[in-house]
């Protein structure tokens, strides 16, 4: 059975369950993603009438613990280490993937094999679903 290359985008993000990439994603920090792909920030004049929804509002992203550097007792290069062990990089998110940070204007499209990356404006992952 031949498969197009759409169906094969679904098989590879639907490997794992939403808990699953939620495990393996949030309290990460999310790092080298395209320049244009984090939006500016909305600033408090524009305009209400256009506005469009945000996605996850600014204040409501669940709070995630993140490790602390206090533990650096064998010295910067286990530091550095452990910083590295907490990010992941955009070409590492399984595609497809559209990451979501506070301000971010979203489509209602469904597609149920899309995981979406929900971030907060310092790009630490709180959230991971399909939608």
């Amino acid at each position: 059975m031949n498969s197009s290359p759409g169906e094969k985008e679904v098989v590879q993000s639907k490997q794992h369950t939403v808990e699953e990439w939620s495990a393996l994603f949030v309290g990460k920090r999310l790092v080298e993603y395209p320049k244009d792909a984090k939006p500016e920030p909305i600033k408090a004049d524009h305009d209400a009438g256009t506005k469009m929804e945000d996605a996850e509002p600014e204040g409501q992203a669940p709070k995630v613990d993140e490790p602390t550097d206090d533990e650096d007792d064998e010295g910067s290069s286990d530091a550095a280490e452990k910083a590295k062990k907490r990010q992941i990089k955009w070409a590492e998110l399984p595609q497809p993937v559209r990451v979501i940070w506070p301000g971010t204007r979203v489509t209602r499209d469904l597609r149920p094999n899309r995981l979406n990356v929900i971030c907060t404006a310092d790009d630490l992952i709180t959230k991971v679903q399909f939608f």
